[in-house]
């Protein structure tokens, strides 16, 4: 105990005598430690070092000329540390059309500048946060109250503001350990994230001093074990509630019901390059089938899934594709497949969709049809796309260029791929394929909780088709497959991902990884599918639990504050 006693007069007391650029290396230096929080390294106590250190830099910045500018800072280049790190990985998507070594090297480092401005255009939410939280910022503890409202209001509205960006919230720390991340169950993302900063910021109020203000310098230093022996406690009992509604919440699985996930892992260079769209589509084509056709039984469906744009546009102008598949499958297999969706109203337009395709075996529609070729003896029946879903939520300067005439008028116009980029669809969907209805999320859509299909439509289970390939062997595959572990808890449905180069995986409802491809590998998993829990919380009532939680934080601080001030004027 005398050990951590010393270490933690240490570390407040250096952080206190910080001032300058060296404070604000400190802020940017403890976003970084936070973020390592995320997957996949998930080094839970560094949440503590950040969000701890955090408050003691806010401390100090009381004592400051302009505290309300460094205030600012120091919200700033924490978040800035913290995003940065959350993000770097983006910058890898620029190199892929590099024509040689020296263009690829420019365009990283246009990439890493880029991801710079964008973490640095994000942080400004928290900035604005750590502003505000000055004009409530106390001696007391409900500083530390404040601070979690605040820094939890900036994370919402960066989730939502342009579009948002909801990428490495903080309750997403805990979606390494589903036992801990089972309350999103109930208070969704935003409020695990609550109890998250909760569990990091007690512990700073492990330091205090005592004795005048005005002689900062030797004011008595006391320490109390009584804030961490709370965290403590509160993460043992969430740890205890996780791992009971786990065992409350087994795994169960649809009887007659099967999915197999297909993961090519077709190189980036290779994705984009059109003459090899044909050997793409086979690699896929190849890996479907096997041993699940070989288990599936006359009364079983089976539902075989490929990654985004697995296929281009195969599907929709070239009838070989689908007669491949005709030859292949059997009528009880159901391939549900990325690809680009192509309209065009006019010779003169096209618009561009990435889009995801049910495609089944399914009787020729047209009656006189269907006699004549029974007449040669011919099939009646054929591959067809009875199902399709077009990607609503585009990913910015991804898939299409915010103000593109601008960026052209600048000379800038190819950051997006098919001349204008992609055309946004209508909205979440919940497709009936079959025996089950699903709901259909393509690559970005998955990192915004709420919105996975329109409300009132529950589905069976949910399918992610994506393509990380962009990123590389990078954390940004191994995060987006965290969020999507929370979105499964979070809906009580289970979720079969295809990603192009990894990581695919079968999710049971609590988010639970039944079964994955790793990173870079090509193959297949094979499993029947998962039926979800009943509805949760969070799905009939979405954020409003978590605004709940906020507004009774304010009500603990305001009761707290007017009870101060009532005894301080008696």
């Amino acid at each position: 105990m005398s050990k951590l006693r010393s270490l933690l007069i240490s570390a407040h007391a250096f952080s206190a005598g910080l001032s300058g650029w060296r404070r604000y290396g400190l802020a940017f230096l403890l976003g970084v430690l936070t973020a390592l929080t995320m997957a996949p390294y998930y080094l839970l106590p560094l949440l503590v070092v950040g969000f701890s250190g955090f408050v003691w830099l806010m401390d100090a910045a009381g004592r400051a000329p302009s505290v309300r500018r460094v205030s600012f800072m120091l919200g700033w280049w924490f978040a800035f540390g913290y995003l940065y790190l959350s993000l770097y990985w983006m910058a890898f998507s620029f190199v892929h059309t590099a024509s040689d070594s020296s263009q690829a090297v420019l365009l990283l480092v246009m990439g890493f500048a880029g991801v710079a401005g964008l973490a640095g255009f994000i942080a400004l939410f928290y900035g604005a946060a750590a502003l505000v939280m000055r004009q409530f910022w106390t001696d007391d503890w409900t500083r530390v109250l404040v601070l979690v409202v605040l820094w939890s209001i900036a994370e919402y509205a960066r989730g939502h503001v342009l579009t948002g960006l909801p990428w490495n919230l903080t309750g997403q720390a805990f979606a390494g350990v589903p036992a801990l991340a089972q309350p999103a169950a109930w208070i969704g993302p935003y409020g695990l994230g609550v109890l998250v900063l909760m569990l990091a910021v007690l512990p700073a109020l492990s330091v205090g001093r005592s004795g005048s203000e005005s002689d900062y310098q030797h004011l008595s230093v006391q320490v109390s074990f009584r804030p961490i022996a709370i965290v403590a406690a509160g993460f043992s009992v969430m740890l205890i509630f996780g791992i009971t509604r786990l065992a409350l919440n087994p795994v169960v699985y649809h009887p007659d019901i099967k999915v197999q996930v297909v993961q090519p892992n077709v190189a980036q260079a290779d994705k984009i390059n059109p003459a090899l769209f044909p050997q793409n589509f086979l690699a896929a084509f190849n890996l479907s089938g096997g041993e699940a056709l070989e288990r599936l039984e006359p009364d079983e469906e089976l539902y075989i899934i490929w990654p985004e744009n697995a296929a281009y546009d195969y599907f929709q102008r070239d009838q070989t594709a689908l007669d491949l598949l005709q030859e292949a499958l059997p009528v009880n297999a159901v391939l549900v497949s990325g690809a680009i969706r192509i309209e065009q109203k006019n010779p003169d337009t096209e618009r561009f969709y990435n889009s995801l395709h049910v495609i089944r075996d399914m009787p020729v529609p047209d009656n006189l049809a269907r006699s004549q070729l029974q007449e040669l003896g011919m099939e009646t029946r054929r591959r067809m796309i009875v199902n399709s879903y077009d990607k609503h939520h585009l990913a910015p300067f991804g898939e299409y260029v915010p103000l593109i005439g601008l960026f052209r008028a600048l000379g800038i116009d190819k950051l997006v791929p098919l001349n204008n980029g992609l055309s946004r669809g209508n909205g979440p969907s919940v497709l009936n394929i079959g025996k089950t209805l699903m709901a259909p999320v393509i690559c970005y859509e998955t990192i915004f909780p709420g919105r996975m299909y329109p409300e009132g439509q529950r589905p069976d289970w949910m399918v992610t088709v994506t393509n990380d390939a962009w990123f590389g062997d990078s954390v940004g595959p191994k995060q987006h497959l965290a969020q999507a572990r929370l979105r499964s808890i979070e809906t009580g449905l289970p979720m079969v991902r295809s990603a192009n180069t990894g990581i695919s995986a079968i999710i049971g409802p609590a988010g639970r990884i039944l079964d994955r491809i790793p990173l870079q590998e090509s193959g297949t998993v094979f499993s029947r599918l998962p039926q979800a829990t009943g509805r949760t919380l969070y799905d009939r009532l979405g954020d409003i639990p978590y605004f709940l939680m906020i507004l009774i934080l304010c009500g603990v601080v305001l009761r707290y504050r007017l009870a101060a001030k009532q005894v301080n004027s008696a």
